[in-house]
């Protein structure tokens, strides 16, 4: 599925995370797959626990990080598509 910033995410119940020194940690057992998160891709992991638009999430981040709507939009939509590519989110529109 094609995201956009109108479409609604949510993460996958799937993996377990902990968090391990400065990164978030998840391991998805049933395909045996380890992931190490920075502290960006932390944020918006965790931001994924509920529903929300790309648009949203993205307004969140910039008001977190020194980073432009347009640069913020572009790293987001592909992370978001990398993660959907692992079955590790759910995409709504």
């Amino acid at each position: 599925m094609s995201i956009s910033m109108k479409s609604r995410v949510i993460r996958s119940n799937d993996p377990i995370s902990e968090p391990v020194d400065d990164e978030l940690v998840m391991a998805d057992i049933d395909r045996g797959k380890y992931y190490g998160l920075n502290d960006i891709a932390t944020a918006i992991w965790q931001n994924l626990e509920s529903n929300i638009t790309v648009e949203d999430l993205c307004k969140k981040l910039c008001e977190s990080y020194e980073v432009t709507p347009e640069q913020c939009s572009a790293e987001v939509l592909a992370f978001l598509k990398e993660l959907e590519t692992r079955n590790l989110i759910s995409v709504e529109g």
